[in-house]
Protein backbone atom coordinates (compact mmCIF):
# COMPACT_ATOMS: atom_id res chain seq x y z
CA UNK A 1 0.00 0.00 0.00
CA UNK A 2 1.00 3.52 -0.51
CA UNK A 3 1.60 6.47 1.29
CA UNK A 4 2.34 9.72 -0.32
CA UNK A 5 3.64 13.03 1.78
CA UNK A 6 3.17 15.79 0.42
CA UNK A 7 4.48 19.39 0.34
CA UNK A 8 8.01 18.93 2.24
CA UNK A 9 9.29 22.11 1.23
CA UNK A 10 11.69 22.26 3.69
CA UNK A 11 12.97 18.83 2.73
CA UNK A 12 12.65 17.50 6.71
CA UNK A 13 10.87 14.42 6.40
CA UNK A 14 13.74 12.45 4.63
CA UNK A 15 15.16 10.96 8.19
CA UNK A 16 12.72 11.26 9.91
CA UNK A 17 12.38 8.59 12.45
CA UNK A 18 8.60 8.58 11.78
CA UNK A 19 8.45 8.32 8.26
CA UNK A 20 10.92 5.39 8.98
CA UNK A 21 8.51 3.61 10.79
CA UNK A 22 5.75 3.80 7.79
CA UNK A 23 8.62 2.18 5.53
CA UNK A 24 8.32 -0.62 7.64
CA UNK A 25 4.45 -0.99 6.14
CA UNK A 26 4.07 1.20 3.59
CA UNK A 27 5.48 1.78 0.21
CA UNK A 28 5.99 5.46 0.88
CA UNK A 29 7.26 8.36 -1.33
CA UNK A 30 7.38 12.39 -0.37
CA UNK A 31 7.09 14.79 -2.71
CA UNK A 32 8.97 18.52 -2.04
CA UNK A 33 7.96 21.03 -4.30
CA UNK A 34 4.70 22.58 -5.23
CA UNK A 35 3.22 20.35 -8.44
CA UNK A 36 0.82 21.64 -11.02
CA UNK A 37 -2.92 20.51 -10.43
CA UNK A 38 -2.53 17.78 -12.95
CA UNK A 39 0.85 16.46 -11.53
CA UNK A 40 -0.48 16.44 -8.11
CA UNK A 41 -4.00 14.26 -9.54
CA UNK A 42 -0.87 12.10 -11.32
CA UNK A 43 0.86 11.43 -8.09
CA UNK A 44 -2.18 10.44 -5.86
CA UNK A 45 -3.50 7.62 -8.65
CA UNK A 46 -1.99 5.26 -6.57
CA UNK A 47 -2.01 6.49 -3.18
CA UNK A 48 -4.08 4.78 -0.26
CA UNK A 49 -3.00 7.21 2.34
CA UNK A 50 -1.66 11.00 1.94
CA UNK A 51 -0.12 13.15 4.60
CA UNK A 52 -0.52 16.64 3.49
CA UNK A 53 1.84 19.22 5.26
CA UNK A 54 -0.72 21.41 6.98
CA UNK A 55 -2.86 23.50 4.48
CA UNK A 56 -0.61 23.71 1.60
CA UNK A 57 -2.56 21.42 -0.36
CA UNK A 58 -6.22 22.57 -1.28
CA UNK A 59 -8.31 18.82 -1.37
CA UNK A 60 -11.42 20.46 -3.67
CA UNK A 61 -14.23 18.55 -4.99
CA UNK A 62 -12.38 17.98 -8.32
CA UNK A 63 -9.43 16.44 -6.69
CA UNK A 64 -11.44 14.23 -4.45
CA UNK A 65 -12.94 12.72 -6.81
CA UNK A 66 -10.06 12.02 -9.23
CA UNK A 67 -8.16 9.99 -6.75
CA UNK A 68 -9.60 7.02 -6.02
CA UNK A 69 -8.26 4.91 -4.06
CA UNK A 70 -6.97 7.05 -0.96
CA UNK A 71 -9.12 6.03 1.92
CA UNK A 72 -7.39 8.36 4.26
CA UNK A 73 -5.87 11.91 4.99
CA UNK A 74 -3.55 11.77 7.56
CA UNK A 75 -3.69 15.50 8.00
CA UNK A 76 -1.00 17.16 9.92
CA UNK A 77 -2.14 19.87 11.83
CA UNK A 78 -6.11 20.31 13.09
CA UNK A 79 -7.31 22.63 10.67
CA UNK A 80 -9.33 21.53 7.80
CA UNK A 81 -10.54 24.74 5.62
CA UNK A 82 -8.73 23.27 2.64
CA UNK A 83 -10.40 20.02 2.76
CA UNK A 84 -14.13 20.17 1.31
CA UNK A 85 -15.15 17.45 4.32
CA UNK A 86 -18.79 16.94 2.81
CA UNK A 87 -17.12 15.70 -0.27
CA UNK A 88 -14.77 13.35 1.61
CA UNK A 89 -17.40 11.66 3.21
CA UNK A 90 -19.43 11.30 0.23
CA UNK A 91 -16.45 9.34 -0.92
CA UNK A 92 -15.87 7.71 2.08
CA UNK A 93 -12.54 9.08 2.78
CA UNK A 94 -11.63 9.06 6.57
CA UNK A 95 -9.32 12.26 7.57
CA UNK A 96 -7.51 12.61 10.72
CA UNK A 97 -5.62 14.90 12.63
CA UNK A 98 -3.08 16.11 15.11
CA UNK A 99 -2.12 18.45 17.65
CA UNK A 100 -1.41 22.17 16.52
CA UNK A 101 1.31 24.02 16.93
CA UNK A 102 0.31 26.43 19.69
CA UNK A 103 3.75 26.17 21.46
CA UNK A 104 5.09 27.40 18.33
CA UNK A 105 2.90 29.93 17.91
CA UNK A 106 3.12 31.25 21.60
CA UNK A 107 6.71 31.51 21.34
CA UNK A 108 6.49 33.66 17.88
CA UNK A 109 3.86 35.88 19.64
CA UNK A 110 6.12 36.52 22.28
CA UNK A 111 9.27 36.86 19.89
CA UNK A 112 6.94 39.74 18.47
CA UNK A 113 6.89 41.18 21.71
CA UNK A 114 10.45 40.98 22.59
CA UNK A 115 11.78 42.84 19.86
CA UNK A 116 9.36 45.57 19.30
CA UNK A 117 9.62 46.17 23.60
CA UNK A 118 13.42 46.27 23.46
CA UNK A 119 13.64 47.39 19.77
CA UNK A 120 15.75 44.62 18.63
CA UNK A 121 15.58 44.77 15.00
CA UNK A 122 16.20 48.95 15.08
CA UNK A 123 19.15 48.56 17.34
CA UNK A 124 20.44 45.40 15.51
CA UNK A 125 20.27 47.35 12.30
CA UNK A 126 22.35 50.69 13.95
CA UNK A 127 24.81 48.72 15.42
CA UNK A 128 25.53 46.94 12.68
CA UNK A 129 26.16 50.22 11.07
CA UNK A 130 28.25 51.68 13.53
CA UNK A 131 25.70 53.32 15.53
CA UNK A 132 25.59 53.35 18.71
CA UNK A 133 22.42 54.94 20.46
CA UNK A 134 20.87 55.09 23.85
CA UNK A 135 17.07 54.62 24.06
CA UNK A 136 15.26 53.15 26.75
CA UNK A 137 12.66 50.23 25.61
CA UNK A 138 9.73 48.58 27.18
CA UNK A 139 9.99 46.24 29.91
CA UNK A 140 6.77 43.19 29.74
CA UNK A 141 6.27 43.45 33.96
CA UNK A 142 3.66 44.58 34.67
CA UNK A 143 2.03 45.64 31.07
CA UNK A 144 -1.23 44.29 30.18
CA UNK A 145 -1.45 42.02 27.71
CA UNK A 146 -5.25 41.23 25.58
CA UNK A 147 -5.88 38.12 24.21
CA UNK A 148 -8.33 37.63 21.87
CA UNK A 149 -9.35 34.41 21.76
CA UNK A 150 -8.35 31.45 24.51
CA UNK A 151 -8.12 28.87 23.00
CA UNK A 152 -5.02 26.59 22.65
CA UNK A 153 -2.67 28.95 21.70
CA UNK A 154 -4.25 31.53 23.31
CA UNK A 155 -4.38 29.66 26.73
CA UNK A 156 -0.39 29.21 26.33
CA UNK A 157 0.12 32.85 25.79
CA UNK A 158 -1.71 33.72 29.29
CA UNK A 159 1.16 30.91 31.07
CA UNK A 160 3.95 32.49 29.40
CA UNK A 161 2.85 35.87 30.35
CA UNK A 162 1.96 35.12 33.65
CA UNK A 163 5.54 34.09 34.20
CA UNK A 164 6.66 38.00 33.39
CA UNK A 165 4.31 38.24 35.75
CA UNK A 166 2.14 40.54 32.77
CA UNK A 167 -1.46 41.17 33.46
CA UNK A 168 -3.70 39.07 31.43
CA UNK A 169 -7.10 39.88 30.00
CA UNK A 170 -8.74 38.27 27.28
CA UNK A 171 -12.13 38.14 25.03
CA UNK A 172 -13.59 35.26 22.78
CA UNK A 173 -16.39 35.21 20.46
CA UNK A 174 -17.47 32.38 22.40
CA UNK A 175 -15.22 32.97 25.69
CA UNK A 176 -16.84 33.15 28.92
CA UNK A 177 -15.87 34.82 32.38
CA UNK A 178 -16.31 31.25 33.81
CA UNK A 179 -13.74 29.78 31.42
CA UNK A 180 -11.54 33.18 31.68
CA UNK A 181 -11.34 32.10 35.31
CA UNK A 182 -10.57 28.52 35.17
CA UNK A 183 -7.26 30.24 33.32
CA UNK A 184 -6.99 33.00 36.16
CA UNK A 185 -7.54 35.40 33.25
CA UNK A 186 -9.47 38.29 33.50
CA UNK A 187 -12.86 38.26 31.07
CA UNK A 188 -13.61 41.94 29.50
CA UNK A 189 -15.54 43.30 26.44
CA UNK A 190 -13.59 43.76 23.19
CA UNK A 191 -13.52 47.25 23.64
CA UNK A 192 -12.40 47.37 26.78
CA UNK A 193 -9.70 45.12 26.24
CA UNK A 194 -8.50 47.26 23.09
CA UNK A 195 -8.51 50.34 25.47
CA UNK A 196 -6.37 48.11 27.92
CA UNK A 197 -3.89 46.63 26.41
CA UNK A 198 -0.28 47.83 25.95
CA UNK A 199 -0.08 44.33 23.67
CA UNK A 200 -2.83 42.34 21.84
CA UNK A 201 -2.11 38.72 20.41
CA UNK A 202 -5.16 37.79 18.03
CA UNK A 203 -5.74 33.92 18.25
CA UNK A 204 -9.00 32.80 17.07
CA UNK A 205 -9.80 30.95 14.09
CA UNK A 206 -10.72 32.11 10.62
CA UNK A 207 -14.42 31.86 9.85
CA UNK A 208 -17.39 34.13 8.71
CA UNK A 209 -18.22 35.65 12.51
CA UNK A 210 -13.88 36.30 12.97
CA UNK A 211 -13.43 37.88 9.25
CA UNK A 212 -12.21 41.46 10.03
CA UNK A 213 -12.72 41.06 13.39
CA UNK A 214 -10.81 43.95 13.91
CA UNK A 215 -11.57 47.06 12.26
CA UNK A 216 -11.02 50.93 11.62
CA UNK A 217 -12.81 51.98 14.52
CA UNK A 218 -10.78 49.46 17.07
CA UNK A 219 -7.63 50.69 15.63
CA UNK A 220 -9.06 54.29 17.07
CA UNK A 221 -9.65 52.16 20.64
CA UNK A 222 -6.50 51.33 21.50
CA UNK A 223 -2.94 52.86 23.32
CA UNK A 224 -0.93 54.86 20.71
CA UNK A 225 1.82 52.46 21.93
CA UNK A 226 0.03 49.81 21.72
CA UNK A 227 1.71 46.74 19.84
CA UNK A 228 -0.67 44.12 17.82
CA UNK A 229 0.33 40.70 16.98
CA UNK A 230 -1.67 38.38 14.75
CA UNK A 231 -0.47 35.15 13.62
CA UNK A 232 -4.05 33.48 13.52
CA UNK A 233 -4.99 34.10 9.86
CA UNK A 234 -4.80 37.30 7.76
CA UNK A 235 -8.02 38.51 7.24
CA UNK A 236 -8.65 38.16 10.86
CA UNK A 237 -8.27 42.62 10.71
CA UNK A 238 -8.91 44.67 8.06
CA UNK A 239 -5.39 44.56 6.55
CA UNK A 240 -5.82 48.23 4.54
CA UNK A 241 -7.46 49.99 8.46
CA UNK A 242 -4.63 48.33 9.54
CA UNK A 243 -2.01 50.01 7.25
CA UNK A 244 -3.67 53.36 7.78
CA UNK A 245 -3.76 53.09 11.63
CA UNK A 246 0.37 52.31 11.55
CA UNK A 247 1.18 55.26 8.96
CA UNK A 248 -0.82 57.68 10.99
CA UNK A 249 1.12 56.35 14.42
CA UNK A 250 -2.43 55.44 15.51
CA UNK A 251 -0.84 52.51 17.57
CA UNK A 252 3.02 51.75 18.13
CA UNK A 253 3.48 49.00 15.64
CA UNK A 254 2.36 45.70 14.65
CA UNK A 255 3.88 42.07 14.39
CA UNK A 256 2.14 40.16 11.80
CA UNK A 257 2.69 36.22 10.95
CA UNK A 258 -0.24 35.66 8.35
CA UNK A 259 -1.74 37.83 5.22
CA UNK A 260 -4.80 38.28 3.62
CA UNK A 261 -2.31 37.46 0.39
CA UNK A 262 0.46 35.27 0.92
CA UNK A 263 3.26 35.37 -0.45
CA UNK A 264 3.08 38.97 0.28
CA UNK A 265 3.57 41.28 -3.10
CA UNK A 266 6.78 42.91 -3.29
CA UNK A 267 5.13 46.14 -3.33
CA UNK A 268 2.91 45.63 -0.20
CA UNK A 269 2.66 48.50 2.00
CA UNK A 270 3.56 46.45 4.86
CA UNK A 271 6.82 46.14 3.47
CA UNK A 272 7.08 50.14 3.47
CA UNK A 273 6.12 50.25 7.62
CA UNK A 274 9.27 50.92 9.93
CA UNK A 275 6.09 50.46 12.84
CA UNK A 276 5.84 47.15 11.61
CA UNK A 277 7.69 42.88 12.38
CA UNK A 278 7.03 40.58 9.58
CA UNK A 279 7.68 36.99 9.12
CA UNK A 280 6.57 34.80 6.50
CA UNK A 281 3.82 32.31 7.87
CA UNK A 282 6.67 30.93 10.25
CA UNK A 283 4.21 30.65 13.66
CA UNK A 284 4.12 26.44 13.67
CA UNK A 285 7.48 26.26 12.09
CA UNK A 286 9.70 24.31 14.16
CA UNK A 287 11.64 21.62 14.16
CA UNK A 288 9.59 20.59 17.51
CA UNK A 289 6.35 20.93 15.77
CA UNK A 290 7.21 18.88 12.38
CA UNK A 291 8.14 15.89 14.52
CA UNK A 292 4.97 16.08 16.43
CA UNK A 293 2.86 16.67 13.43
CA UNK A 294 4.72 13.51 11.78
CA UNK A 295 4.77 11.25 15.07
CA UNK A 296 0.92 11.87 15.26
CA UNK A 297 0.28 11.44 11.88
CA UNK A 298 2.10 8.01 11.83
CA UNK A 299 0.21 7.03 14.86
CA UNK A 300 -3.49 7.58 13.31
CA UNK A 301 -1.97 5.73 10.21
CA UNK A 302 -0.85 2.67 12.34
CA UNK A 303 -4.16 3.31 14.82
CA UNK A 304 -6.04 2.81 11.41
CA UNK A 305 -4.26 -0.24 10.21
CA UNK A 306 -4.33 -1.73 13.67
CA UNK A 307 -7.91 -1.17 15.14
CA UNK A 308 -10.17 0.45 12.24
CA UNK A 309 -10.05 4.21 13.18
CA UNK A 310 -7.15 6.60 13.09
CA UNK A 311 -6.87 7.85 16.87
CA UNK A 312 -7.89 11.64 15.76
CA UNK A 313 -11.09 10.55 13.44
CA UNK A 314 -11.98 13.66 12.19
CA UNK A 315 -14.36 11.84 9.77
CA UNK A 316 -17.52 9.70 10.19
CA UNK A 317 -16.01 7.42 7.26
CA UNK A 318 -13.87 5.55 8.74
CA UNK A 319 -13.50 2.21 7.69
CA UNK A 320 -11.20 -0.83 7.94
CA UNK A 321 -9.17 -0.82 4.19
CA UNK A 322 -6.30 -3.17 4.91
Amino acid sequence: MQVVILDDWEHIYGENEDVARLKEHFDVKIFHDRPSRETLIERLQHADIIIPIRERTKFDKDILQRIPHVKLIAQTGSGLAHIDMNEANKYNISVATTPGGSSAVAELIFAFMLAYSRKLIKKHGELKSGIWTEEVGYGLEGKVIGIIGLGKIGSKVAQIANVFNMKVVAWGPRLTAERAAEQEVDYVTLEQLLRQSNYISINVRLVEDTKHLLKEPHFGLMKKNAFLINTSRGEVIDEQALIQALRDDQIGGAGLDVFTDEPLRPNHPFLELENVILSPHIGWKTDNMFKLFMKHAVNNILSYFLRDSPTNNESPAAQRFF
